[in-house]
This record gives structure tokens, C-alpha cells and sequence, in this order.
């Protein structure tokens, strides 16, 4: 029984707030805060519709505790679950970027009472909970969000060359359909998987997990176009609606308008839903130009160095036709910023190229899905991660089922340290788009790093027909976990046997060099990376100032300096690490400002006598292995150990048993430690430290020797790669003794 209370509360956007328990109540009851996220709220409670900075609110609740600005960004982000607050579309606290945050409203101060509430009245909550549990378990599909998927409208055209045509109107109404809110729509890379397969309803929909199916056909002759577009009840397997259009192709966006009006209405009368009425098609009036932009998508997704070219020229001449085309000026920006992953450009290059194009879309089309993601590519190639999150949250606002946006923004919250929110993100890009080999790779690696690889297993299994090179290569990343370095090498092989990329072959040298097969990794790639891995650190400074140019981008520059670190060379490391990490808002993540930066730059500081910088860096690091720990992360191959990067923060605090004990945990786990950093010089001269490599060193040889007693008897990958000269002879000789 409840007693009853009198207090005085605040109250915000519908929400109680009790300062003196540090709890909010809102939709789903009282929420208990941590302390300090209370003290951050107090702050701003103190300072309603204005911008408090970052370090205004770190100075206020932290004081002179030396704390990440992450800490600030979590608790932002537990006031925003507890007031049930839309990041993208606040109503109590808005993130101003690179800068702080402000409170929207203004508090109101009133008297909250609770009533006695006696076992009757609880029991007859109960009894309601209990039936409204009944009436959601047996009314599933009246309360569940719909699903749809568009299959690839199919080409019945005299001409096979007008494919890019069928392909575009597909697209086109998949993305008009992506714009509502209580859709879910499968991106196009799965359901274009089902292109010219002869599979029913069905099995696409078990396949896909949707609940609606819309096919269709296309027939185009000159000036004259005929659609055929039906939508399908995936369960049971019947028709909801079809019709049919004849159009002129100047009327092929009214067409198009039509059809998604007519699947809204279908899908609202068959399952009382109350979906809001489909947008209007956003795009050119000009059908030239629009033909010239389905054929560059047509190109553009197929991901290799000669489409995107091509789909360049074809949004080259859909901006010549109509200058005014914002979609067609963000799809080249677009294409430009691929081109330095999939082409010959540098990143300097794309960036230059495709910066007039991104900003032209903005202004022609602010409210435009495409130009904010192309926004966000283009300043996370900058380097400009807080920001490039802000615009892939305001395309995803705009459009909640572009699955690219939310890949891109997985990413980026991952390289900033978000890692919690980077996994659900990554969720969420699965299930919209769940045959993407990039959404597969980028889930089951962040399974990986939590040890879940029955789960992995499950998601590996998905692709194993559909892209067996990859499967290959993940599967070996997969079964390498814990020391088993031999399949990492092994993977590769497979994958190369299947299909050679530059990604696979540049996998294939990292793996060689982790077993110790220097020449081998050397004959496919001698980057500063494998030299890293090889213990070559002033070869690898060398390599990579052979590359770096006269104006590098930050991020090469950046690498630059933990490789001098890395070779010991202070003097030049000094500036280039200092400025990394403030530009990484001092704080250190997995893929941003590394465990390596940070001890290269305690090596620094300590030199140098600054203490309080070095405190400051071991801070951060454990900070990122906090975040580690509540995200459940393990080891990975090489990339990520919460063991390891805690166990150096605490050896380089002084606590030598203890980092000694975690370092040696994370190596008995499989996780490999890069040999011979100068900035680590201590803990390589210590003899504890020198059994935990000459472990390493026993567990490289078992798994080289592992790896050639395989090829260097009846090689099975002699078609595609032979063992460097004198190899196989040096290991029987160690075999014979």
C-alpha cells in the first residue's frame, strides 16, 4: 500500500520531475536517474531556452574531475529516454551541434499527490494488463507495423536495353513508400535480390519477413508507357488490389503518385490501419532528365569502378537537362565520395568534386532525404563526425526507411564511441535491408566483438548461397576468434577462390602478416599497416610519407602521427597527436582516436613532465572501456579488447600486476598485440610483459605451421595462390627437427 505524500515537483512536457529522489515520471512510470544525469538536468532547468555548452555543463556538474565529454553524452541521453524524447524531432532537449544543448521548455512548479491505492484496485489493473496482453497477442496484425516490399517491376519492353527504366520505376515507388513513418520498406539491395527468380509470394515474404508484396511490370514503347502494378497479401497469398496505367511519359510522376495513393488506400481499408497519406513525388518535371538519373542509379548501385563512372556521366547530363534537379545533384555528390572507395580518386579529389554538387541540393531541396545523407557522407569523410550524425538523423527524420542513411549512421557512431546505440542502429539497418552484405558484414562484426556468434552464425548463414566470396571471408574472421589465426588466412583463401576483389586480397596480406608469413603478406600489399602488424615501425613511416601528398587528409595525417609515435620519433608525433585529440573531443574510441594514439601520447606528455595530461588520457581510455564493458564487448582478432586496452591504462597508472593480469587474459583470448611500440616501451621491457609476447610468438608459430601443413602438401588454392619461394622448404626443414 501506497502512503500518502505531498512534495513539490516540477513538471515538464507532460512529465514529473522529483528533484530531491532524482526520478521523472512519464508515460511508463517513475524512472530512476543517476545522480549526475539529475545534476545535468538542474543545470539546465536553471538555464531554460538557452544554449548551454558543453563545457559549461562538464564544469558545472564535474568540476574539476577529469571526465570525457562522453560522460556529458550519456546523460543526455538517459534525460531524453526518461522524458520519451525524439532525438530527431525534440521536444525537451535540443542538441546544438558542436556546441551543447538546450532545454525547449520551461519548467512549471505544482503540487503532486498519490492516492492510498488498496489490493483491489491493484487487482484490478492486473486483470486489465492481463487483457490487454490477450487482445495485442490475438490482434497481432491490426497493432504491428506493416511491412512491405518492392520487387523489381519486370522489364516487359520490346527492348532489353530499357531494364534501368523498369528498374527506376521500382525504386521510385519504393522510395516514395519509405517516406511513411508506420511502413516498414525493405531497402532495394534485398528485394532487388529477387530479380528474374521465379519464387512465389510466399517464400519472398518468409524470406524477407514483410507482410505485403507489390510486383508489377513495365512496358515502354517511344513516348508511351504501360504499368502494371498489383499488391499482395504476403500471408495469405492473395491479391489486395491491382490496376493498370497507360500513361505518356510525361505523365509518368502523376503515374507514380497513383499508384503509391492507391497502395496507402489499399493497405488502410484491408487492415484498419491508419497510415498517413503517401508524399507526393519529389523529382524533376523534365523526363529526359529523369531518364538519365534512373540510369545512373541503375549504375551506381552496383558498386564497381566502371558503373559509377558511368552513373557520374548520366547525373552529369541529368543536372545539364534540368539544373534545378537537387536529386540528381545529391546522387553525384554521392557518387564522387564512392569513387575514393570504389575508384581512382583520392579523398581529396571526391571531396573537391562533390562538395558544389551536396551543397547545391541543400539549397535547391532542404527538405530532401538525399542531400542530408550526401551531407553526412561528405563531412564523415571530413572527419566531421558529430555533425555528419546530425544530418544522417535529419534524412532518416525525413525518410525513416532509407536503410543507407542508417548504415552511415551506424558507422559514425561507432567511430565516436557510441557503441550501445551504434549495435541497435545497425539492428534497425538489418531489418530494413536484411539480404545488404554491407548490413550483414557490419552486424555480425559487432557480434563478434560481444562473443555472440551463435547469433553471427544464424546471420552468416543468410548469405552463405547468396554471396558465398563473403560468407567465406566472414566465416573465417568468425572461427579465428580465439587464436585460431590459421582460419582467418584460410577464409580469405576461400573467399579469393570464389571471387578476387581488392578487398579480399587486401584481407588476405593483413592475415599473413598476423601468422608471421612476412613475404607473403609484403608480395600483396606493403602499406604502413601490414609493416605495423609485421614490427616494422620505421618501414612503416616511410611507406605511408611515400603516399601522404602535400595536402593529406586529416585522417591520413592523423595515422601518420601514431606511427611516428608508434617508431618513437616524439619530436614530430607530438603536434599531430595533440591536435588529434582535441579534434576527437578528447576522448578515446575504437576506430577514432585509439588505444595507441592515447598511450603514444601519455609517452609524450610523461616526457615532458605533464602529469595532468597524462591522468587526463588514462581517463579517457577508461572511460572507452566502461563503454566497452556495458556494450559487451570481448576480443576480437586484433581490432578490439576491453582486457587489453584496460589492462595498459592500468600498467601505465602504475599498476603493474594488474595490467600485467588483463593484458595476458586478452592474449590467452586470441587478441593480437602489435609488437615493438616505441611508446610502450616500459611494459616491453618488463619481464612479465616478455612471457605474455613469448606466448604469442608460440601461438603465431602453432598457426603458421597449422597453415602450411595444408598448402604445402596438396596446396588447394594452387589456382589462385602459391607459397613464396622457399616457404614450404624452410617448414619442412622445422618439421624434420
Amino acid at each position: 500500500m501506497w502512503g500518502l505524500a505531498n512534495k513539490t515537483f516540477l513538471a515538464i512536457h507532460g512529465c514529473e520531475i522529483d528533484l530531491a529522489a532524482s526520478r521523472i515520471k512519464g508515460p511508463d512510470g517513475w524512472i530512476q536517474l543517476k545522480p549526475k544525469s539529475m545534476e545535468v538536468l538542474e543545470y539546465l532547468l536553471d538555464h531554460p531556452l538557452s544554449v548551454c555548452t558543453r563545457e559549461e555543463i562538464l564544469n558545472a556538474v564535474w568540476g574539476r574531475s577529469i571526465v570525457s565529454d562522453d560522460v556529458l553524452s550519456q546523460a543526455i541521453s538517459e534525460l531524453r529516454k526518461a522524458f520519451n524524447d525524439d532525438f530527431h524531432a525534440p521536444s525537451v532537449l535540443e542538441t546544438i551541434p558542436r556546441s551543447g544543448y538546450r532545454l525547449l521548455l520551461e519548467p512549471i512548479t505544482r503540487k503532486t499527490s498519490y492516492r492510498v491505492w488498496h489490493w483491489p484496485v491493484i487487482f484490478a489493473m492486473a486483470v486489465i494488463t492481463i487483457f490487454l496482453v490477450y487482445l495485442y497477442a490475438t490482434r497481432p496484425q491490426e497493432l504491428a507495423r506493416q511491412t512491405i516490399v518492392v520487387l523489381p517491376f519486370v522489364n516487359m519492353s520490346d527492348d532489353a536495353a530499357n531494364e534501368y527504366f523498369s528498374d527506376g520505376i521500382s525504386e521510385d515507388l519504393l522510395n516514395l513508400l519509405a517516406k511513411i513513418p508506420e511502413l516498414r520498406v525493405i531497402s532495394r539491395s534485398s528485394a532487388f535480390y529477387f530479380k528474374g527468380k521465379d519464387l512465389n509470394s510466399v517464400d519472398v515474404a518468409r524470406e524477407l519477413n514483410v507482410t505485403h508484396i507489390l510486383e508489377g511490370s513495365v512496358r515502354k514503347a517511344g513516348n508511351q508507357v504501360r504499368i502494371t502494378a498489383q499488391l499482395i497479401d504476403a500471408g495469405t497469398d492473395t491479391h489486395l488490389w491491382s490496376e493498370t496505367y497507360d500513361r505518356e511519359l510525361g505523365n509518368i510522376f502523376d503515374v507514380q503518385d497513383e499508384i503509391s495513393e492507391a497502395i496507402v488506400g489499399a493497405l488502410k481499408g484491408s487492415l484498419n490501419t491508419q497510415l498517413e497519406t503517401a508524399p507526393k513525388t519529389n523529382t524533376t518535371t523534365n523526363t529526359e532528365a529523369h531518364d538519365a538519373y534512373l540510369r545512373g542509379r541503375y549504375l551506381v548501385v552496383q558498386r564497381t569502378t566502371t558503373t559509377i563512372k558511368a552513373a557520374v556521366r548520366e547525373f552529369e547530363r541529368a543536372i545539364a537537362l534540368d539544373p534545378g534537379y537537387a536529386l540528381a545533384h545529391a546522387e553525384l555528390g554521392i557518387a564522387h565520395l564512392l569513387l575514393a572507395s570504389y575508384g581512382d580518386l583520392t579523398m581529396s579529389e571526391a571531396i573537391a568534386k562533390s562538395m558544389p554538387h551536396i551543397d547545391q541540393a541543400m539549397v535547391l531541396n532542404s527538405n530532401l532525404a538525399e542531400a542530408h545523407a550526401a551531407t553526412g557522407l561528405l563531412l564523415m569523410n571530413q572527419e566531421n563526425w558529430e555533425d555528419a550524425l546530425t544530418y544522417f538523423n535529419q534524412a532518416i527524420r525525413i525518410s525513416p526507411n532509407y536503410s543507407i542513411a542508417h548504415t552511415w549512421k551506424g558507422m559514425t557512431l561507432a567511430h565516436i564511441g557510441r557503441y550501445e546505440e551504434a549495435f541497435l542502429t545497425n539492428e534497425a539497418t538489418l531489418r530494413l535491408d536484411p539480404l545488404s552484405i554491407v548490413a550483414i558484414t557490419i552486424y555480425t562484426q559487432s557480434l563478434h566483438d560481444r562473443n555472440l556468434l551463435d547469433k553471427a552464425e544464424q546471420e552468416l548463414e543468410k548469405i552463405a548461397s547468396i554471396y558465398p566470396a563473403k560468407y567465406a571471408q566472414i566465416r573465417g574472421v568468425q572461427t579465428s576468434l580465439g587464436g585460431n589465426w590459421a582460419n582467418l588466412v584460410l577464409g580469405n583463401l576461400d573467399s579469393i577462390r570464389i571471387n578476387r576483389s581488392r578487398d579480399s586480397s587486401y584481407a588476405l596480406s593483413v592475415s599473413f602478416a598476423f601468422i608471421g608469413l612476412e613475404q607473403e603478406a609484403l608480395s600483396i600489399s606493403e602499406t604502413a599497416f601490414i609493416l605495423r602488424i609485421l614490427g616494422r615501425p620505421d618501414d612503416a613511416v616511410r611507406a605511408i610519407e611515400e603516399h601522404l601528398g602535400e595536402n593529406p587528409m586529416t585522417e591520413d595525417r592523423f595515422y601518420f602521427g601514431r606511427l611516428l609515435g608508434s617508431a618513437g620519433d616524439y619530436d614530430r608525433a607530438r603536434p599531430i597527436l595533440e591536435e588529434a585529440w582535441q579534434w576527437h573531443g578528447r576522448q578515446v574510441t575504437q576506430n577514432g582516436f585509439e588505444l595507441s594514439d592515447a598511450a603514444a601520447l601519455i609517452a609524450i606528455r610523461r616526457d615532458a613532465g605533464d602529469e595532468a595530461g597524462v591522468d587526463e588520457i588514462l581517463a579517457a581510455i577508461k572511460d572507452n572501456v566502461r563503454r566497452y564493458r556495458e556494450t559487451g564487448y570481448t576480443n576480437g582478432p586484433w581490432y578490439v579488447s576491453a582486457d587489453y586496452e584496460e589492462g595498459v591504462a592500468a600498467y601505465l597508472a602504475g599498476e603493474r600486476e594488474r595490467g600485467l593480469m588483463l593484458i595476458a587474459k586478452a592474449a590467452d583470448g586470441g587478441f593480437f598485440i602489435f609488437p615493438n611500440g616505441a611508446y610502450l616501451q616500459t611494459l616491453y621491457d618488463d619481464p612479465g610483459f616478455a612471457q605474455i609476447i613469448a606466448g604469442q610468438e608460440a601461438r603465431q608459430a602453432r598457426e603458421r605451421n597449422r597453415f602450411l601443413s595444408i598448402v604445402c602438401t596438396n596446396n588447394p588454392y594452387a589456382d589462385v595462390w602459391q607459397p613464396a619461394e622457399g616457404t614450404c622448404e624452410r617448414f619442412a626443414e622445422e618439421q624434420q627437427n
